[in-house]
């Protein structure tokens, strides 16, 4: 029957659809076909549900090669998802399947999180190959999730008085991480200085460095200000050894004393007053002495012979003043 008024024809269909998928449910019938049966726990019969399948196969095929979104209304899809998702939380049922009960503190069941695992391995590893840094997500999210992942998983571990890097053997005293893993990590960084040494860049950052140094430019200058104060963790290990006797450089028995007796010999033969007046550079002053001027200074003898040479004076008419360390006369060469 035709309306004059297509909007309320259509109401009328709706109507019509919904009594009649209303009524073949109550009968246990298809709502599709209203013929047979559905499958268990679904709501079409196997035929309704295989023509379904293709049909959104072909659709999703086509808009895919036009160009266009799987869905008309991706907004619309996702809530549905949501809701979905929500309703078999709810009742303790897996939030894919909705069949079997998830694993313990998860929302998936074993078998829906494994061929999940499983799909993420093998997209991971196709963008690998492609050359995709995460396996083509988003690197800033994926870093910051795993930013969040690493201290939710730090702060267990130091909670529960394990090593923050193994969790399975408790730190040593004073640090957050067990013996073999701090040795782990010395010897990873052993062998990362090694090889940027090799190569001739900073053993530090990696940056390239000038007349073969250790240290590029900013290292250096970060390195000679942190040798100049103390960090917290120094602090507190000082004040934690002297308050139980201990040496503060090596941690063993000093009898009282702020170092044990090998430390104190070291630190001694290491200071100026042990070493004496450092041996700086020789530099020689040239001052003529009819006039008092002075022609500059210089840094070796043979400078100061040019330079009179130059100026046409003799020994005789000018004083050389030689600022020369102490420390020169007891030495036979440099």
């Amino acid at each position: 029957m035709a309306y004059k008024d297509p909007e309320e024809g259509r109401a009328r269909d709706r109507e019509r659809f919904r009594r009649r998928t209303a009524e073949r449910i109550a009968q246990g019938l298809c709502p599709n076909c209203g013929k047979e049966p559905p499958e268990p726990e679904r709501r079409l019969c196997a035929p309704c549900a295989g023509k379904r399948r293709e049909a959104e196969r072909v659709r999703d095929a086509k808009r895919r090669a036009a160009g266009e979104p799987r869905y008309r209304n991706p907004e619309t899809e996702r809530a549905r998802e949501r809701r979905r998702t929500a309703e078999r939380i709810a009742q303790g049922l897996c939030a894919n399947c909705g069949k079997e009960p998830p694993a313990p503190d998860r929302t998936l069941c074993r078998c829906c999180a494994e061929k999940r695992r499983a799909a993420e391995r093998a997209r991971y590893a196709k963008a690998k190959a492609a050359g995709k840094l995460y396996g083509g997500r988003d690197p800033k999210e994926r870093r910051r999730n795993a930013r969040g992942t690493a201290r939710r998983l730090y702060e267990a571990r130091r909670e529960a008085g394990l090593c923050t890097r193994c969790g399975l053997r408790p730190p040593v005293e004073g640090g957050a991480a067990c013996e073999p893993c701090r040795e782990a990590r010395r010897a990873g960084e052993r062998r990362q200085w090694a090889a940027r040494r090799m190569d001739g860049l900073c053993g530090r950052c990696g940056e390239a460095t000038f007349d073969g140094a250790s240290r590029c430019g900013r290292c250096a200058a970060l390195e000679a200000g942190r040798h100049r104060r103390k960090n917290a963790a120094s602090r507190k290990r000082y004040a934690r050894r002297r308050a139980r006797g201990l040496c503060t450089d090596c941690g063993q028995p000093s009898q009282g004393a702020a170092r044990c007796e090998p430390c104190a010999r070291r630190s001694y033969e290491r200071s100026d007053h042990f070493r004496g007046i450092p041996l700086w550079p020789a530099r020689y002053t040239v001052i003529e002495i009819a006039t008092g001027e002075d022609h500059g200074t210089f840094e070796s003898l043979a400078e100061v012979a040019a330079c009179l040479a130059f100026a046409r004076l003799s020994f005789d008419q000018v004083e050389v003043l030689g600022d020369v360390s102490p420390m020169a006369a007891f030495t036979a060469y440099e």
